[in-house]
């Protein structure tokens, strides 16, 4: 087993996972796309948790970075406010080429407009 832990708002979280667990997926986040649909699905949770976000993006980094670079920035960055941390994640990201982005909200957009096709969408945005 190994303890992993993150930074959050002055506090520190630690998690138990297991080493073949822990191997495995950052097997699987070394494809970005694996690693922006797992933030994604950590940043869009029905009942967010964000004590996990930190640990999701380590996660990524870990995956990604082959320098080990991006950990420590991150570190800086979680600490910062409002904008600058915004600006600070998102040059994160794209250092790891990831990027921050805002689209459309789907099922908003349909509520609206229930005619207007997904595909519409996505081609708008």
């Amino acid at each position: 087993m190994n303890s992993v832990q993150a930074q959050t708002n002055n506090s520190s979280v630690n998690t138990l996972v297991s080493d073949s667990y822990l191997d495995a997926l950052i097997n699987s986040l070394q494809d970005p796309i694996e690693s922006a649909c797992y933030l994604t699905a950590i940043i869009e949770a029905e009942d967010p948790e964000p004590e996990l976000l930190p640990l999701a993006l380590n996660d990524v980094s870990k995956a990604l970075d082959k320098t080990g670079a991006s950990t420590q920035s991150l570190e800086v960055i979680l600490q910062k406010q409002g904008t600058e941390a915004i600006y600070g994640l998102a040059d994160w990201l794209k250092g790891l080429g990831l990027k921050l982005s805002v689209t459309v909200d789907a099922a908003e957009a349909q509520s609206q407009d229930p005619d207007q096709e997904l595909e519409d969408l996505e081609m708008a945005a």
